[in-house]
């Protein structure tokens, strides 16, 4: 969809950061999700935009 976003995602809460990455949603449920994670007690949600291709990249399986 045209309306599509990607980001890497660092969460961090009691001083541990988790990184996550979202894709294929639009802006309003991205805004949606990260007020959710502070209401349920981050600490910091920082939002690093990427592309389409990095986050397809992240997703394929791994193969040895």
């Amino acid at each position: 969809m045209k309306r599509d976003c990607f980001y890497k995602v660092q969460v961090t809460q009691n001083g541990k950061t988790e990184t996550y990455h979202w894709g294929y949603f639009p802006y309003s449920m991205v805004l949606k999700d990260v007020k959710t994670l502070y209401k349920q007690g981050a600490d910091a949600v920082e939002l690093e935009m990427i592309s389409k291709k990095q986050f397809d990249k992240l997703m394929e399986p791994y193969t040895s």
